[in-house]
């Protein structure tokens, strides 16, 4: 063989010919270290080392300043854009500066992780802003146009390879890496896998990250639908990856005693390349193949779809892949250019009644007060900008810096040991020592209470935020690390507090015998680790004076990214933090004229703010264009058209518990939820007005094509985000209550009008048919809506839609019991088997019951069950609507999926009605047919 000739190299040949040409060449050794996303080089065959994995959530993400980029807004924010053509220019530059550094480090960089389309059913999870709201077929077409951007349009090569996150059903961050995620067929494919389809079908995606949670008891990085749907149907080019959790499923989900025989059912599964380490890996895979539990065959599979994405990459093919030569830079002017409308372009007026856009008189003096004025945070999976523009600055570079005031709003403290009752002060070091007997500028901080125990101290003298770094010092420019050991987690303790520490385990602070504090395991609280917040400086009555002085206020209020709300952490709730909601209150008493700047990767609560002021202004984290993005759209230089792709409710009473993954059965989402919430999804408000008029629609062979004319009534040139919803009105089975399926992003001069034209392409307008198991159009008559928001609906019209007419179930057909159409009891739920690779349904010692509706009874004199009782014996009776038509009991099993056949005598019964399976006690129930 090396004598041959290195087929592998001959661009001719088609890549798959030159991957099966490199895979015979590797050895079995050769092979399993490229089962890992850090590959290992092959030198005989002159084949490098190989990094799979590059953020790229708000484009390219290095963390080290030699390595700027150019910083977007947040996922979240991009999605308020309703701009595909933008996402397709932010993908582009994604693109070009991951292959700019791929030059300067040829190992990698071009599997790019992201973009992270995991619908978001709930406003709390804690990694809101990486993702694109709640709707699926608005995530899929706007990360379908950032992926078309990264990967480029060449027909062979890639100019990278964007990996969605994170399949799927992954909205929660407690517990996430053991946890749950329970739906049904419907919810799955209707809502969760809807939204990774869309790119991966017609979009730029190569690649897929599985979550850390469990899809109905089956750990995600092994879901049989990865390989039965993802890839063969879907056609998912290049590879899966699991996303961390591969070690996780001996370590957390206990599915498998051993690395070995849990990566055979990953690779069997569909996933590729395991993010552990490289060693581990590949120890595993040698257990696998010695124990007969994988085949080279397995290998070649995983590895030849890993060595793919390599080959499109132009990895051994020089200067014939274009993107090898093509011109590539990073944070150019023109980069900056498309950057700064983004941030425009995502600014969302959520409320206003007549103070924006401000109309200042050249002597106005404006206040910008608030935590969020004067900073420009990254959160975690940000890249470094070479700039950042706060609010304050923005404002102040267009009004001149004399007539913006500014205060942040904090109080400040002091930190007393209760043990000495001596304060702490910054030594020249930065160390803090209780040491001083009176409070000067070395003993006071600045207190950030972002609530839910996220506390931090900024020392006065130099700035500097209060860190563990053995001892405590003041040394940290800002809170930002994958933990924060700038948190200080107070716990009230009389007329004192003790802190606990960054630690997400028991930890104390406390006082040493020099003076210094470190953080000591968790003991009583003892002297030594009780200290008092003094106050020196009230920061909201300070504030407060100052609006005093103002024309008018900005008050910047939000969140600090890297603290309460992120990767690993949940928000518990959905209120502003209590220092910030009394700000509000004061600053609003002292000037009426405040306009309320929302910096923040999530919604919050703000109906108190909604009576209070006369405006509500909302970004996100928007990069480094944000203080000029706000200034500009306040004082009118930019017309705000952004949509919330995320419901903004009134309360987290609103909400279910947060585990709650059946949007369907729970009502969950602008889709079903009856509730009416503060903001509804696609609110916006414009400084235009715009009507609409002359609604149509016509069938195509392709879809629906609806046409309407919109006119801007107003005096302003404006964007209106036209809107399109649908609900089916006599459908099967529980539909959307509206749901969108189109959109479209419109420029609109002032008093004029412009036609708009939106084709709905069919798969808009699918649902998943459990009875077929598969998505379809159901025919029938549908209710379609024009609108500027979900709840602002301007035309309406009603047709029928040709589709499928949905037959009644047919039970002479083995029915898997994961198909039924609804469900009664506690706790019933869908679960995994690993004998069957397949779900099956179970119910607890309540017992319960599955419904398949509409079925055709043709007589039927027996059904054959597939059932388990894992406890005790357990009860099934089969009825036909209210009529019982037989009964068997379920004997004792040896687990949960021992199924064992039972062959029931049916009463005889023709006629179509919905078939009820009647559990008592805990049983699980895997197929059943009649016959």
């Amino acid at each position: 063989m090396p004598n041959q000739p290195e087929r592998f190299r001959d661009t001719s040949l088609p890549i798959i010919e030159r991957v099966k040409d490199l895979l015979s060449r590797l050895t079995i050794e050769e092979k399993i270290h490229l089962l890992s996303t850090h590959q290992l080089p092959v030198e005989r065959l002159g084949i490098g080392e190989w990094y799979v994995g590059q953020e790229v959530a708000r484009g390219y993400v290095s963390r080290e300043k030699t390595e700027p980029s150019t910083v977007f807004p947040q996922p979240i924010g991009l999605a308020s854009t309703f701009d595909p053509n933008l996402m397709e220019q932010l993908g582009e530059i994604a693109g070009e500066e991951a292959r700019y550094y791929h030059r300067k480090d040829p190992k990698g960089h071009l599997m790019l992780w992201g973009p992270t389309v995991d619908p978001e059913r709930d406003p709390r999870w804690g990694r809101t802003e990486e993702g694109y709201g709640e709707d699926p077929f608005l995530i899929g077409e706007m990360t379908t146009a950032y992926t078309q951007g990264m990967a480029g349009d060449h027909p062979t090569y890639r100019r990278v390879i964007p990996t969605l996150k994170h399949f799927c059903a992954n909205n929660n961050e407690k517990e996430r890496i053991n946890c749950s995620s329970n739906v049904t067929p419907r919810t799955l494919r209707e809502y969760y896998y809807r939204a990774f389809e869309a790119s991966i079908v017609r979009g730029g995606t190569g690649s897929m990250m599985t979550a850390y949670n469990e899809l109905n008891g089956v750990p995600a990085c092994m879901n049989p639908d990865l390989k039965t749907l993802v890839k063969k149907q879907w056609g998912l080019e290049f590879i899966v990856t699991d996303g961390a959790d591969f070690s996780q499923n001996v370590l957390a989900h206990h599915s498998h005693a051993t690395h070995a025989e849990a990566l055979a059912a990953c690779l069997k599964n569909g996933n590729d390349v395991m993010t552990d380490e490289a060693d581990m890996v590949a120890a595993a895979a040698r257990d696998a193949l010695d124990r007969g539990l994988l085949t080279e065959a397995d290998i070649d599979r995983a590895v030849g779809n890993s060595l793919s994405g390599r080959f499109r990459l132009g990895e051994f093919d020089g200067d014939s892949c274009p993107y090898n030569t093509k011109p590539a830079e990073t944070d150019t002017l023109l980069h900056r250019a498309v950057n700064r409308c983004a941030a425009m372009e995502q600014m969302c007026l959520l409320h206003n009644r007549g103070i924006l856009p401000l109309q200042l008189q050249p002597d106005a003096r404006v206040a910008v007060i608030g935590p969020l004025g004067n900073e420009n945070y990254r959160d975690w999976y940000t890249g470094v900008s070479s700039y950042a523009v706060p609010i304050l600055e923005g404002l102040r570079q267009q009004l001149g810096a004399e007539n913006v005031l500014f205060d942040d709003g904090y109080s400040v403290v002091a930190l007393q040991s209760v043990e000495t009752g001596k304060y702490c002060t910054v030594s020249a070091d930065g160390t803090l020592r209780a040491a001083a007997e009176q409070i000067g500028e070395r003993e006071t901080f600045l207190l950030h209470d972002w609530d839910f125990g996220s506390m931090n101290l900024r020392a006065c003298c130099n700035g500097k935020y209060v860190t563990e770094n053995g001892t405590y010092q003041a040394v940290s420019d800002t809170p930002y690390e994958w933990f924060i050991r700038e948190w200080l987690k107070p716990e009230p303790y009389g007329d004192a507090m003790r802190f606990g520490s960054w630690h997400d385990r028991p930890m104390d602070i406390a006082l040493q015998p020099d003076g210094t504090l470190r953080a000591v395991s968790h003991g009583k609280p003892t002297p030594d680790r009780l200290f008092r917040l003094v106050p020196v400086e009230d920061g909201v009555t300070r504030a407060a004076a100052l609006a005093k002085q103002a024309d008018v206020v900005i008050l910047c209020l939000g969140n600090h990214p890297m603290q309460v709300a992120r990767e690993c952490y949940d928000r518990p709730d959905l209120e502003l933090p209590a220092h910030q909601k009394n700000l509000l209150r004061a600053v609003q008493a002292a000037n009426p004229n405040t306009v309320l700047t929302v910096v923040s990767s999530y919604p919050y609560a703000l109906g108190e703010a909604m009576e209070l002021l006369p405006a509500i202004l909302y970004t996100t984290h928007a990069g480094p264009e944000l203080g000029n993005a706000v200034a500009d759209t306040l004082l009118g230089k930019n017309n705000p058209a952004a949509r919330c792709p995320i419901t903004w409710y009134r309360s987290a009473q609103d909400l279910p518990d947060i585990m709650e993954y059946d949007i369907i059965s729970a009502e969950r989402t602008y889709l079903y939820d009856t509730v009416e919430p503060l903001f509804p999804f696609g609110h916006g408000l414009s400084y235009s007005s715009f009507v609409y008029r002359d609604f149509t629609a016509e069938e195509k062979p392709e879809g629906m094509l609806f046409r309407l004319t919109v006119e801007n009534t107003s005096q302003r040139d404006g964007d209106e985000v036209v809107q399109l919803y649908y609900r089916a009105l006599h459908p099967r089975v529980k539909r959307p209550l509206r749901q969108l399926c189109g959109f479209q992003r419109v420029p609109v001069p002032a008093n004029t009008a412009v036609p708009v034209t939106i084709f709905v392409p069919w798969y808009a307008l699918e649902y998943y048919d459990v009875t077929q198991e598969k998505m379809l159009v159901e025919q029938g008559e549908y209710r379609f809506s024009a609108g500027a928001s979900s709840a602002d609906i301007r035309q309406e019209l009603e047709c029928t839609v040709s589709g499928e007419v949905i037959p009644p179930r047919n039970l002479s057909h083995s029915i898997c019991i994961k198909n039924y159409d609804s469900k009664h009891g506690i706790e019933i739920t869908l679960r995994f088997s690993y004998r069957k690779n397949d779900w099956y349904g179970c119910t607890n010692d309540w017992g319960g019951g599955f419904t398949f509706a509409d079925a055709d009874f043709a007589g039927y004199t027996k059904a054959e069950l597939w059932a388990a009782a894992p406890c005790s014996q357990a009860g099934v009776a089969i009825y036909a609507g209210e009529q019982q038509l037989g009964s068997v009991e379920i004997l004792p099993s040896r687990s949960m999926d021992d199924f064992q056949l039972y062959t029931i005598p049916l009463k005889p019964y023709t006629g179509q009605a919905d078939l009820r399976l009647e559990i008592t006690g805990m049983a699980s129930v895997y197929r059943i047919q009649l016959g």
